[in-house]
């Protein structure tokens, strides 16, 4: 990724002028156990050690209450006031959100991730200077026109969200593609979920699944992402897709377009579902169990 090539230079330079390794702290909105985190976090780490301390926040917003987040910022932000790191990272739009703003008074380095939002809303419309980053775009469009292909008999698509604070600018970006036939539904409830996945086949021919990781479960705990996964690939009664290589490495069928085009398949879920990889795609699949 490119964010970390130039992580990684910037810290050599830092290394180099103060002859010690330079404090990088790296705040997750999420939790080292959620796929996506452990994913950058692993990059991260590959492309850091050696050239940097690392030191690790972890804000938990995907299972925490949306009431808990200000306090688990404030901890984050007194902790890094203490450590006075070199560099943040900040992973994703909530930690973005909640520390961004005040490690800009600061005068703070920062460099985010995994941004859905403009990042510059998080600052009254204008990106400070001492702060910079990667934003997140899945390809909405090709992805929808992937599945068309693959599924060419397929009317109404809908897509399903938690209602963490990303899903709400994934359901802006789809929106804006103005498609009748495609439906973007967010459910914080995880028997609304289960509901909305075993009656889809009523109005919808295939299901993409986007943000899963915030449902509450009846007890109003949060329910494992990877729970949710498994009985949703269990008791779909029609297709899944995704957006992210994190959805299909839990066995849901396509789609990740990184860069240009390529695709990320499940083996299993394609036999499942007899659907045929035209061989025009071949050169560009990547297939997982």
């Amino acid at each position: 990724m490119s964010y970390l090539r130039y992580l990684a230079l910037l810290l050599f330079f830092l290394a180099s002028s103060v002859m010690a390794y330079p404090l990088v702290i790296v705040v997750e909105s999420y939790h080292p156990e959620n796929a996506w985190d452990k994913a950058y976090l692993n990059g991260l780490r590959s492309k850091l050690d050696g050239v940097a301390e690392l030191d690790f926040i972890a804000l938990d917003t995907k299972r925490l209450p949306t009431s808990a987040h200000l306090e688990q910022a404030d901890l984050a932000f007194y902790e890094i006031q203490q450590k006075k790191p070199d560099l943040v990272v900040l992973g994703d739009d909530a930690a973005l959100a909640l520390l961004g703003p005040r490690l800009a008074r600061m005068k703070m380095p920062v460099v985010f991730l995994g941004i859905n939002a403009d990042p510059a809303q998080y600052f009254g419309g204008k990106l400070p200077e001492n702060i910079t980053g990667v934003i997140e775009r899945p390809l909405y469009q090709q992805n929808f026109n992937l599945i068309r292909e693959l599924l060419p008999q397929a009317k109404n698509i809908l897509v399903l969200l938690d209602q963490d604070r990303s899903a709400y600018f994934i359901q802006a970006d789809i929106q804006r593609l103005k498609h009748n036939d495609i439906d973007v539904v967010l459910v914080n409830n995880y028997s609304l979920w289960q509901n909305k996945v075993m009656n889809a086949s009523l109005q919808y021919d295939a299901i993409v699944l986007g943000t899963y990781q915030a449902l509450i479960g009846a007890n109003g705990q949060h329910v494992e992402a990877d729970e949710v996964m498994s009985w949703t690939r269990a008791h779909s009664p029609v297709p899944i897709f995704g957006f992210w290589d994190v959805a299909i490495s839990r066995q849901v069928l396509p789609v990740q377009q990184s860069s240009p085009g390529h695709l990320i398949f499940s083996r299993a879920q394609a036999n499942y579902w007899k659907i045929q990889i035209p061989r025009k795609m071949s050169k560009r699949v990547s297939w997982l169990p």
